[in-house]
């Protein structure tokens, strides 16, 4: 098929989150389809190199980039406003009109929308005479929801204002294609408990086991790792919290561990994390193998959020225990005490991390249950052969009730 694809951020290098889905997808489709791609990147100017690693994968590309910064101007008033910011954040009549063009000049079979956020770009006229599939990596609506119940007031009264206005905005993209593609069933209950009419497809995140496999600790000490992008806030929280509340328990138990939280773009309230004895706030690193492959545990102390972490996936790959907060391992087919460890609490949290390190019998058991999982269930190339299957179905459906 011709599939133009449409999508907000820049994928390469994958260094986690939604560019790495954006990645792997891509390159999944690529081995079966003509893909066309209009990029709207978030972080400014990108490099020559990166640019000619995605050219293996596209036909034709346009790159329009983009530095996204806050608005605050725009963020009050969106609140007292029927729009929400983050969809008039997104605003912008180049996309629109390079989206306009690129359809018309093209005979395409489906457009793949990358972000329910990017909808707005796509003709009115195109709905119902081609196939136009939304992406979301989670509902947008209930990461807002959640950042009422677990933020400080100002956040909470901004998510309070927010999070409806995106629901709304969710269902009527939902109302008009009546299809859509997420990453997990807990995502797609989600959405479904206030819309249920639309085709919804579970296409679930994966981790490329080849490049994410185990390899031969050079001999540090006992640490735990954390790895993340900090200007997403839920994991800005996470860290804060853990090294607030849960660390000091575990170093009281073990004094000479390490925590290494690592990750691009950190804040000042991360940074200054370095503070506490035994904490090591990295910034961004090339290759986040090297952290995890010499961790004692990753730890997942996500307490807002949604969607389902690729940060775990990468850790069980390389067969690193994982200990999370249920929410963290939201949207995973795993079990507790088989491929995880699962905390209820902070108490909880530290006394899982304290026994994965000091059980080894019980280490080895979850980096072995763990890492068999993500090769028979989570590999990328299984989830690029099932979304390949659904949207060559759903495109032969839609041309035959067309």
């Amino acid at each position: 098929m011709k599939i133009l694809f449409i999508s907000y951020d820049f994928p390469f290098p994958p260094t986690g989150g939604s560019i790495s889905r954006d990645y792997n997808l891509i390159k999944q489709l690529s081995k079966h389809h003509e893909l066309h791609w209009i990029n709207r990147t978030i972080r400014g100017k990108i490099k020559q190199e990166y640019k000619d690693e995605m050219k293996k994968y596209f036909r034709k590309m346009d790159i329009i980039e983009w530095d996204y910064d806050q608005d605050p101007a725009g963020l009050l008033k969106s609140m007292v406003t029927n729009v929400p910011y983050i969809i008039k954040r997104f605003e912008s009549n180049e996309m629109k009109e390079l989206v306009s063009k690129t359809i018309r000049e093209n005979d395409f079979d489906l457009i793949l929308c990358d972000h329910i956020y990017l909808s707005q770009y796509i003709p009115e006229s195109i709905a119902g005479s081609i196939p136009v599939i939304p992406n979301n990596e989670d509902c947008g609506f209930t990461y807002y929801k959640r950042m009422t119940e677990n933020s400080g007031f100002a956040r909470s009264v901004y998510a309070r204002s927010q999070w409806k206005k995106l629901l709304d905005y969710e269902i009527e993209v939902l109302k008009k294609y009546n299809v859509y593609i997420t990453t997990s069933e807990k995502e797609k209950e989600l959405i479904s408990q206030y819309y249920n009419q639309a085709e919804i497809c579970v296409i679930e995140n994966g981790v490329d086991t080849d490049y994410f496999s185990p390899g031969k600790r050079n001999g540090t000490g006992p640490n735990i790792v954390f790895t993340a992008w900090f200007k997403y806030y839920p994991n800005t929280k996470a860290a804060i919290d853990f090294v607030n509340n849960i660390f000091p328990g575990i170093k009281k138990e073990i004094p000479e561990i390490k925590f290494y939280i690592v990750g691009k773009e950190p804040p000042p309230a991360v940074k200054e994390l370095e503070k506490t004895e035994g904490v090591i706030v990295t910034g961004y690193v090339d290759d986040v193998r090297s952290y995890l492959m010499n961790a004692d545990a990753a730890v997942i102390p996500l307490q807002i959020g949604g969607g389902t972490r690729l940060k775990i996936l990468e850790a069980m790959s390389m067969k690193v225990p994982v200990v999370s907060t249920l929410l963290g391992a939201e949207g995973l087919q795993v079990e507790d005490g088989r491929e995880i460890l699962i905390a209820q609490s902070d108490e909880d949290f530290i006394s899982k991390v304290v026994k994965v390190i000091k059980d080894k019998e019980l280490s080895f058991q979850l980096s072995s249950n763990g890492r068999k999982l993500m090769e028979e269930k989570y590999d990328w190339d299984i989830s690029g052969k099932k979304l390949n299957s659904f949207l060559n179905s759903y495109v032969e459906n839609f041309k035959i009730k067309k």
